[in-house]
């Protein structure tokens, strides 16, 4: 079992130009330290994003950024304005606020752990199904990722739709090097 927090970080790949956050990371039975936008129930994590969280909410004390982060995977659930939801087994989400005027949240990611192909074009189907959105492309990602060859990375089209004030995007993307991939789901808030 292993529990940390760190108060600063670079997170250049999460989330750019981060300057502070903090970081909950936990392995095996360890149960994460959730703020009070999230909770668990029956054994998934269940983020309320029908309206725009404060930074308490999402975990924001220290900085400008927050990341829940889990090894292996577990089940996360975003509930989303209109009645929309999304349920993913997720590696990290994480919340930041960088250039927030009021030091509320402005965007929020999610990534799976890595997967093979087959599991990688499956979970992405599923995420755009359920925020509704065309699976037209899924097919077409996973004949070329199982095409490609060497360090050549394969990345699916990015598709997004807007849930109240929040735009949430989903991409999957494909490193047939390592012959994984991830599904990761992010966007902002924009206002009304």
């Amino acid at each position: 079992m292993i529990r940390r927090r760190f108060l600063a970080c670079a997170l250049g790949a999460v989330l750019p130009i981060a300057t502070g956050c903090e970081i909950t990371v936990s392995s095996d039975d360890d149960e994460l330290d959730l703020p009070s936008g999230a909770e668990e129930v029956d054994g998934v994590e269940v983020w309320d994003l029908r309206d725009r969280p404060t930074a308490a909410e999402v975990g924001i004390t220290d900085g400008d950024t927050s990341v829940f982060e889990t090894r292996p995977p577990r089940p996360v659930e975003l509930r989303l304005h209109g009645g929309a939801a999304l349920r993913l087994r997720t590696r990290y989400i994480a919340f930041s606020s960088i250039l927030s005027e009021d030091g509320a949240p402005v965007g929020v990611d999610l990534k799976t752990g890595t997967m093979p192909l087959d599991d990688t074009a499956d979970t992405y189907r599923s995420a755009l199904e359920q925020l509704g959105l065309p699976t037209d492309g899924v097919d077409g990602f996973r004949r070329t990722a199982a095409e490609a060859t060497g360090s050549e990375r394969v990345r699916a089209e990015r598709l997004a739709d807007r849930f109240g004030e929040l735009e949430l995007g989903v991409v999957a993307r494909y490193s047939p090097h390592s012959a994984t991939g991830v599904v990761a789901v992010g966007g902002g808030w924009l206002g009304e």
